[in-house]
């Protein structure tokens, strides 16, 4: 089994087209599939289904696919180390964040831990929640800040450390007619059309509006937190931000409103895999416990 012959099946899994796949992987399509089919002979298992037109990933390469990327990954991040050690540094940790809330926090806590560890190496990597989970757990991230979903408990190889608890407010532009209101209702948001970020922590609380029997309409979903305030600001729609992130100086031109009947809070969080961390992680660690002992603990600071 090659690390080639890996990537070219988490190609294939990707796009579902051999034909797509050897084009990223600049390949032809005939050593893509010659490989694939190479790659199940040596493991005796069927990776896809293949048809004349479909092909599916069979129950053995969705759980193999697991494994690929977790190897690949490895590979990639022991050679990026590698080159991070000739340059001398004798660590290296890798943190991804979802979101501007964390920006102001992550810089602090860097500031100070750089201070202490001058010869360990840090990477950021700023995406949507989906894809940060995904990079955690294929081992591409070792620590993730990102909003809190429920849906963490179901995954046995995550921990996550709530960070802090704020109050969800809306977002408008500053001529949106709600701003005749000093606070809001759910039930005057009907006719709102909301820009919401792509992640399961939209969807949880999508389901629990339905459950009070009011409906979540959607003008579209974004990625990245400054799509979203675009489009509010120009007035597509408008948006739930955390209470923390509402702030008038930083954003001139929006407006924010409390919820009067809206009690959904957002927790952020540092999440980690539960049986992978580093000494040097440990260390980041217990540098952001004491950063938020400290915020919890001094006026003004949060």
């Amino acid at each position: 089994m090659e690390i080639r012959q890996l990537k070219y099946f988490i190609a294939a899994a990707k796009h579902l087209n051999f034909t797509k796949a050897a084009k990223e992987c600049s390949i032809v399509q005939t050593a893509m599939t010659q490989q694939v089919a190479n790659l199940e002979g040596e493991l005796k298992v069927k990776l896809f289904e293949r048809t004349h037109r479909n092909l599916s990933l069979t129950p053995a390469g969705e759980r193999f696919l697991k494994s690929a990327k977790k190897i690949v990954n490895q590979a990639k991040i022991s050679a990026g180390d590698m080159e991070d050690f000739k340059e001398g540094y004798d660590h290296v940790i890798r943190i991804g964040y979802h979101g501007e809330m964390f920006k102001k926090d992550l810089t602090e806590i860097l500031k100070e831990f750089r201070k202490a560890n001058p010869k360990t190496k840090v990477y950021l990597s700023q995406e949507p929640q989906d894809e940060l989970m995904e990079s955690l757990e294929y081992g591409e991230l070792d620590l993730v800040f990102t909003i809190y979903g429920s849906y963490f408990n179901s995954l046995d190889w995550l921990e996550a450390e709530i960070l802090d608890e704020s109050r969800v407010k809306l977002v408008v532009s500053r001529d949106h007619p709600l701003l005749k209101k000093e606070k809001v209702t759910k039930a005057d948001l009907q006719s709102e059309r909301f820009i919401d970020f792509e992640e399961r922590n939209r969807e949880e609380r999508e389901i629990l509006w339905l459950q009070e029997g009011l409906v979540f309409p959607h003008y579209c979903l974004v990625t990245d937190h400054t799509s979203g305030e675009i489009l509010v600001e120009s007035g597509y729609g408008v948006a739930f931000w955390v209470d923390h992130l509402c702030d008038p100086v930083r954003y001139p031109n929006l407006r924010f409103i409390d919820i009067e009947d809206n009690r959904d809070t957002a927790k952020t969080c540092v999440a980690y895999r539960r049986e992978d961390l580093s000494p040097q992680c440990r260390l980041l660690l217990e540098q952001i416990r004491d950063y938020e002992h400290a915020r919890a603990n001094t006026p003004g600071m949060s």
